[in-house]
């Protein structure tokens, strides 16, 4: 049988050996879903993967700068607006809970007066010296590109006893004009039954700086 001036349809037997072909391209790409979506800002400088299955609870532009005040000197052709957007795994109605993974991806604009004073404790002011019952449970240095910082991920234990973990990758350009910041935290057994994504996640970002 010909349709379509002279396009011929495949045999029955043809068709069926088609038929398993598309099944079997399903199965292994899951039909075109890789299991995850892409966060990324405007510009497209920034972006990573969360799971499918996680919210975006909010993005875009946000009022905030690293600044010793609150007159903004940024540098002409660098400054960038500061950009966050916040996601989490948690179902709508348990949104906040301990026991999902929440989350958050900015990009930060440095003042040129703070550029030469990017400390640590800036950026993870969760392990001051003053805040007790944190251990720190690794600390990698890392090179995304062109930007570089510190990934540390740590354990805080409260006064009740409850227990949360902490993982934070924090990177600036060369300049020190743009810090780039991916944060996740749940409590101790989400996260160690989350790792493999969060380690996805992280390993997911990216800068084009």
């Amino acid at each position: 049988m010909r349709l379509n001036r002279g396009v011929s349809l495949p045999s029955r037997p043809a068709l069926l050996v088609l038929a398993m072909a598309v099944s079997v391209a399903c199965l292994l790409s899951a039909c075109g879903r890789s299991g995850y979506q892409y966060v990324e800002n405007a510009d497209d400088t920034v972006f990573l993967k969360i799971p499918d299955d996680w919210d975006v609870v909010s993005e875009g532009a946000v009022n905030f700068v690293i600044t010793p005040d609150d007159d903004i000197q940024g540098i002409p052709g660098e400054f960038v607006l500061a950009w966050r957007a916040e996601f989490n795994a948690a179902p709508s109605a348990l949104r906040g809970s301990p026991d999902y993974v929440q989350g958050f991806v900015e990009v930060q604009p440095v003042d040129r007066r703070m550029q030469s004073d990017l400390t640590l404790s800036l950026f993870f002011p969760e392990l001051a010296s003053t805040v007790e019952g944190v251990e720190v449970l690794r600390h990698d240095l890392v090179t995304i590109g062109d930007v570089s910082g510190h990934r540390i991920a740590w354990k805080r234990v409260t006064g009740d006893g409850s227990e949360f973990m902490g993982d934070r990758l924090v990177v600036a350009n060369n300049l020190k004009s743009v810090v780039y910041t991916v944060g996740l935290g749940c409590s101790i057994g989400c996260y160690d039954a989350n790792v493999a994504s969060i380690d996805e996640i992280m390993g997911t970002f990216t800068v084009e700086d």
